[in-house]
């Protein structure tokens, strides 16, 4: 009986053993057959090959669409294609996914050099690695490696393969894949790029970090001859070729006198637009689109957010053309170039003293005049006991002094005369309140709900525009590859304000520049229209100006909600530093920092 009991054991062993070794490669199976690719990282969200370019028709971003895994019309370029496989791995077309003789050679080469020298690795190989693994250099991660290699060469045939690796390869500086690289290194789309920037790309698949051109030019060169060298010998470039590439220059992006603006969030927004345009009903392969970006106003802009406070103080500018509704400036983050939220567009934030306005257009609606008087003191509703700022209290005063000395009291008294419904309804024609849905209490009249950088710069741009509200826009028109019109921006308008009242209303924020709280924006000899803001704690400060046909909105204020040491005032300063500066307007440089 014990004999048997040990027999047993002893075949359940490797059957056990097989089991999980069968249960181990049809989980790897399951994992490689269902794996999607358009959720792995440094797929591209467009489906088209673009230029994006300003309003003055100064380029941008351009990138070409990633390689149509699917689609065998979708063709790599010759020479990109033979400069890859001529530099990691001339028998491609010829091995089933592992490579024994490239194995072979390299560990040959690396037993005689004494240190790693070679790879050996198959692009199916490095392909496997991209999608499912990670570089860490250990025996199981090999297996794995082995394994989903002839799994992907099961799946794909040769040519998807390569568009996998070329579509997600890292080759340095944040650039995944060839197309990336393309516009990172040359600013280019992958058909323009010539045969010598083709082969230095190639040659940073190695070791991006190493043969990086922003790092070390020569050593990037001296690689690029490297893959010239072996195209030459594959057959796949004429000595001609190779000669005329080696003694081209090499242009990187940044020794540009026309660089691309490094702001992939403002690119990204702009995509976003793009696709709602054109809904994908079409399956564009290449698209021009121009935006309402003024690139040099974005440029002096953006430098003008780094003297916004401390580092980790944040900052978010929005220029808005008032009577078109086109978008001409969008500072999302002074490090908008590494930061991924857009403070413009996602951010909710209380609204404090800019939303003031809207109770008093209101009361002007209702009847209510600018010379009327409203009691400015100390008082409760219930058991809401608002302060002014500073317990700054003036008695009985008019309603355009109130506005001017931003009371806190007076637009409560106004909401209570009124009706906050009335100022939701009036809130919510201006674009305000659907972020976040306004509801019937008193802070509502001075600001505590919030909304975004967007809708209150735009609401202010309507009182810019006669009283007429556009949908902000930055897109101005989309064309296809062959200039034909694919979509273009009609300014379409919303009278939502009488033109006597809008006068009034203007004449309110004209005050708050000249002799209110929003001092800090004023001009000399120039008329300006805007309010400040600032929520509890000095943790959200605004300031919303319109100049001329512009309406300019700017928040400063922590991610995380902190306190802040500053006040609107500095918002209202960084306004007129920008203005000065794009409309060429000599100021006194006054530290407000």
């Amino acid at each position: 009986m014990q004999k048997i009991k040990s027999k047993s054991f002893v075949l359940i062993i490797p059957i056990l053993i097989f089991s999980g070794i069968t249960f181990y490669i049809f989980s790897l199976i399951f994992t490689t057959l269902k794996f999607d690719l358009s959720k792995k990282r440094g797929s591209q969200i467009t489906s088209y090959s673009y230029v994006i370019s300003s309003s003055d028709n100064k380029i941008l971003s351009k990138l070409s669409r990633k390689f149509e895994i699917d689609n065998s019309n979708h063709k790599i370029p010759f020479f990109l294609k033979h400069s890859f496989l001529s530099s990691e791995d001339k028998r491609f077309y010829k091995h089933n996914g592992i490579d024994l003789k490239s194995i072979s050679r390299a560990l040959i080469q690396n037993i005689r050099s004494g240190y790693v020298k070679e790879g050996g690795s198959t692009i199916t190989q490095q392909v496997a690695r991209l999608l499912f693994l990670n570089n860490d250099v250990s025996f199981q991660r090999k297996i794995k490696e082995i394994f989903l290699s002839l799994i992907l060469e099961f799946r794909y045939d040769k040519n998807q393969i390569l568009k996998l690796y070329l579509n997600n390869i890292y080759l340095g500086s944040g650039a995944y894949g060839v197309n990336e690289a393309s516009q990172i290194y040359f600013g280019k789309l992958i058909e323009e790029l010539t045969l010598s920037e083709i082969a230095l790309i190639a040659g940073l698949a190695p070791a991006p970090s190493i043969y990086s051109p922003y790092q070390n030019i020569e050593l990037a060169i001296k690689n690029r001859n490297k893959v010239l060298d072996s195209m030459y010998l594959d057959g796949h470039i004429s000595l001609a070729d190779k000669k005329k590439a080696i003694k081209e220059k090499i242009n990187l992006n940044y020794q540009k006198a026309s660089n691309l603006l490094d702001d992939k969030l403002l690119i990204n927004f702009i995509l976003q637009e793009t696709d709602k345009k054109i809904e994908n009903k079409n399956n564009y392969k290449f698209l021009r689109i121009k935006s309402s970006i003024n690139k040099d106003w974005q440029e002096k802009a953006q430098k003008i957010s780094r003297y916004a406070g401390p580092k980790e103080l944040e900052f978010a500018l929005l220029s808005i053309e008032s009577n078109t509704g086109l978008i001409r400036t969008m500072i999302t983050s002074k490090n908008p170039s590494i930061n991924e939220y857009n403070r413009v567009i996602t951010s909710v934030r209380p609204l404090g003293s800019t939303f003031k306005i809207i109770p008093y257009a209101a009361a002007l609606i209702e009847g209510i005049k600018l010379r009327d008087k409203f009691e400015d003191l100390p008082r409760c509703w219930e058991s809401y006991c608002p302060k002014n700022f500073s317990e700054d209290y003036r008695g009985s005063i008019s309603l355009i002094e109130s506005f001017k000395s931003s009371s806190n009291i007076v637009p409560i008294s106004i909401s209570k005369k009124i009706g906050l419904k009335n100022i939701i309804n009036l809130a919510n024609s201006f674009g305000l309140g659907h972020k976040q849905e306004f509801e019937e209490f008193p802070s509502l009249a001075i600001g505590s709900y919030g909304d975004n950088l967007l809708n209150i710069t735009n609401a202010y741009s309507s009182i810019n525009n006669n009283g007429k509200i556009q949908i902000p826009e930055i897109l101005e028109k989309i064309e296809s590859l062959n200039n034909k019109s694919i979509w273009e921006n009609k300014f379409i308008s919303k009278k939502i304000l009488d033109l006597k009242i809008n006068k009034k209303i203007n004449k309110l924020l004209e005050k708050s520049v000249k002799e209110g709280t929003s001092k800090a924006a004023s001009i000399k000899g120039k008329k300006i229209y805007g309010k400040t803001g600032t929520s509890d704690g000095n943790k959200d400060l605004w300031f919303i100006g319109s100049i001329d046909n512009l309406t300019t909105g700017i928040w400063i204020g922590y991610d995380d909600n902190k306190e802040s040491e500053l006040s609107s005032g500095n918002a209202a300063y960084l306004w007129k530093k920008f203005i000065a500066e794009i409309y060429k307007i000599p100021i006194k440089n006054k530290l407000y920092f």
